[in-house]
């Protein structure tokens, strides 16, 4: 094969990596924990690391397309080194470096989006190659937002994409898996299109990129996201004016005076009745105009600001390391954030990229990353006179990244989007500087270097299995646990987790407190274990997030998995409930505001009917933030629990003149099983009285029946039982048994 054949076939083959690339965000698979992450992050890492050894092959035998470095290119590589050296100088470089399965992120995909970037910038040398690839990527986008509208209209099952994976929530998340980050993607999806729609002259190509428009604008509308809605009205406005006063163009200066107004005019009509019913029955429209510094999700992140604030502080020059935050976040955690039991009180991240960017890496690691939007900007501005539309849509499409990410952070599909901006910003320095708009010659002869490229292929494929198909393998490994967890087959479930664990890999700590997560929920007689088993798996958990504690030892996040599994197996052993109490006080030295660690605590003291200390350590908890109503019930619990009636009524009453419902089925469970513990018959049978009442069910006929038979109520436990008969004839057998089992009167 002539040199120039194997020119144009190395890069064919690099442009299709890049290409390939860009389906990131659309792969979802539910065999990895982290579906909507660990593919993506597996997929994205191993086409870069194909990219470099094609690239590296490329410039051997090519000596034009060697590396030629901007200001920005610069600047985006001692942002990467920053990471590195700020990982080294933090308090965690093992997960500084390798990050966690949940984000995927760390140095190690940091590192290879920063290579994605520079690869961009070396390899697409023209402007038809840049609308091409751009061309691509918002059909990606496209594809992601046709996603969003089958989850909308409740599709379970389509043969492009298979099982459809539909939110928890209404709102729309696609394969994005979360609907901020799908917001976010959509916002710039939305600049690409409209940028698209600018330089395509066909009329085909018009009416593709106008319905990309609209449909990404759609989706962007159904993700219900504040942040990206707020940085789309705000750029929208900006860029119209914008056009409206400069543009070359006079039909742009009129279309753009003309949506100005539109949105202005729409924008005011909704504030001005925003309490009418069309505002308020649209949920999209509801969220934005109840913007307020009161609301739930804006109160947890101005606190979780405020912390990373004092987080900074501490650390103010180098920071705590990349993917450390929540080191920071859980030394001054702000017991406001817990409000119940389903509150988010795991923060590892800001929800705030320059709080994210500066406790992480400090002030130096802040500069460069204003450095890389601010050097990006000045090429654009530059370029103005050159190419009027590329340069005001791409700079508006990194002022809305950048607004909306005020409230949110960069997840890998945004990320792609991010650095492809930042690399298209360079190739217009680049082009304006060289005059590189030319064809290449690929005909240039250069001497092939095999040791050179030996070795180059040797590393690429260690990095791939160590970095890659080995930490995915031990993740299938862990889905095949909770498979087996969610069959009934604890001890097979058990098994493969260790599995997982013994590969070593970094995913491993994750997969320990998987484990534990199991242990705590599974880990019971009724699912086959013998009592020896029970006790060993719970052995098992326990040494496994000790070793996570010795590995991590900052990480008050692994101090309360193990209290919490300690707490558990102190029913078989009750040396246990003292190891509570030892590695909380440990905890309270990480995160002295944590009421859980609190909770723990006293459910321990109270197993061990150390009743007044239990209450102590409860009572604690509650001081850090009285207005929690789950910290008084848990209260009101330990009071229960230690017969003391009067202190119970009493926080029962404080909570329910505040508002708290007892009356659901959810909390009459929860009320009846602190009876259960506390072996107060009477106060069950009166709670499932209401019970039944509220879901008149089989099951809950028949712990009726159950209670009246222990209150010595024999005529109502045989009624009770024969309605739990009526309603669920699959409980007939038992109920036979039952009713043969009843004393005579």
């Amino acid at each position: 094969m002539s040199n120039q054949k194997t020119t144009e076939c190395l890069l064919w083959s690099l442009k299709g990596a890049l290409y390939l690339i860009l389906l990131t965000p659309l792969l979802v698979s539910p065999k990895y924990l982290f579906p909507f992450i660990t593919t993506k992050t597996i997929y994205f890492r191993l086409l870069v690391e194909l990219a470099v050894l094609l690239y590296i092959t490329l410039v051997m035998i090519a000596p034009e397309f060697k590396p030629k470095m901007t200001k920005l290119s610069w600047a985006v590589v001692a942002f990467g080194l920053i990471i590195f050296i700020t990982g080294i100088t933090g308090v965690d470089f093992y997960k500084t470096f390798w990050g966690t399965i949940e984000r995927g992120e760390g140095f190690l995909t940091i590192s290879h989006l920063i290579t994605y970037f520079l690869l961009l910038t070396w390899v697409l040398k023209s402007n038809k190659e840049w609308f091409n690839y751009l061309t691509a990527a918002v059909g990606v986008g496209v594809l992601v937002d046709f996603y969003a509208l089958l989850q909308q209209a409740g599709v379970k099952h389509f043969f492009l994409f298979g099982r459809i994976i539909h939110p928890g929530e209404s709102r729309l998340s696609a394969t994005i898996g979360n609907a901020a980050f799908l917001g976010a993607y959509t916002l710039a999806n939305f600049f690409l299109s409209l940028l698209l729609f600018l330089k395509r002259k066909h009329l085909a190509w018009k009416i593709a990129f106008t319905s990309a428009i609209i449909l990404n604008f759609y989706v962007l509308f159904q993700t219900r996201t504040r942040g990206a809605l707020l940085a789309w009205l705000i750029v929208s406005v900006l860029l119209s004016l914008f056009y409206a006063l400069k543009s070359p163009n006079k039909l742009k200066k009129y279309v753009a005076i003309g949506i100005l107004f539109l949105i202005i005019a729409t924008s005011f009509t909704i504030w001005l009745n925003k309490e009418s019913n069309w505002v308020q029955k649209n949920h999209t429209l509801k969220r934005l105009v109840s913007i307020s510094r009161h609301d739930i999700t804006t109160e947890s992140r101005l606190l979780a600001w405020d912390t990373s604030w004092k987080g900074w502080k501490d650390r103010f020059l180098l920071g705590y390391g990349w993917e450390n935050y929540n080191i920071a976040f859980n030394k001054y955690f702000h017991a406001e954030i817990f409000k119940d039991a389903g509150s988010q009180l795991w923060f590892d991240r800001a929800h705030n990229t320059i709080f994210d960017v500066a406790v992480a890496t400090g002030i130096f690691g802040l500069i460069c990353y204003l450095a890389i939007f601010g050097l990006a900007l000045y090429y654009l501005f530059k370029n103005l006179k050159t190419d009027f539309d590329l340069s005001v849509i791409l700079i508006a499409l990194l002022v809305a990244h950048f607004l909306q990410n005020i409230f949110v952070f960069d997840v890998l599909a945004s990320y792609i989007i991010l650095f492809m901006t930042f690399a298209l910003a360079n190739f217009s320095a680049m082009q304006k500087k060289n005059q590189s708009n030319q064809e290449v010659n690929l005909n240039t002869k250069k001497e092939f270097n095999v040791l050179t490229f030996s070795i180059a292929l040797i590393i690429i494929l260690f990095a791939a299995y160590i970095f890659n198909i080995k930490p995915a393998q031990a993740n299938r490994k862990s889905v095949k646990a909770l498979i087996a967890a969610n069959s009934n087959q604890e001890k097979q479930a058990v098994k493969f987790f260790q599995e997982a664990i013994e590969m070593k890999t970094y995913q491993t700590p994750e997969i320990r407190q998987k484990l534990v997560d199991n242990i705590i929920l599974y880990n019971k007689t009724k699912n086959g274990l013998t009592k020896a088993e029970v006790y060993k798996n719970f052995k098992i958990g326990i040494e496994a997030i000790k070793d996570n504690i010795r590995e991590h030892p900052l990480d008050v996040q692994n101090y309360l998995y193990l209290m919490a599994v300690l707490n558990k197996a102190g029913a078989y052993d009750a040396k246990y409930y003292d190891e509570v109490i030892k590695w909380g006080e440990k905890a309270l030295v990480l995160s002295p505001t944590r009421p859980q660690i609190y909770f723990e605590m006293g459910q321990a003291r109270v197993s061990q009917r150390k009743f007044e200390q239990g209450i102590e350590y409860f009572k604690k908890g509650v001081e850090l933030n009285p207005k929690t109503m789950e910290s008084h019930w848990n209260l009101m619990a330990a009071y229960i629990i230690a017969g003391k009636d009067k202190e119970a009524e009493k926080e029962y009453n404080l909570m329910k003149k505040n508002g708290y419902n007892f009356d659901n089925s959810q909390n009459l469970n929860r009320l009846y099983n602190i009876y259960l513990a506390a072996g107060r018959s009477d106060k069950m049978v009166k709670i499932l009285e209401k019970l039944v009442a509220l879901e008149p069910s089989g099951r809950n006929y028949a712990r009726l029946a159950a209670g009246y038979k222990i209150i010595g109520e024999l005529e109502k436990a045989k009624t009770a039982v024969k309605k739990a008969v009526e309603l669920d004839p699959s409980l007939s057998a038992e109920a036979k048994k039952f009713l043969k089992e009843l004393p005579t009167e």
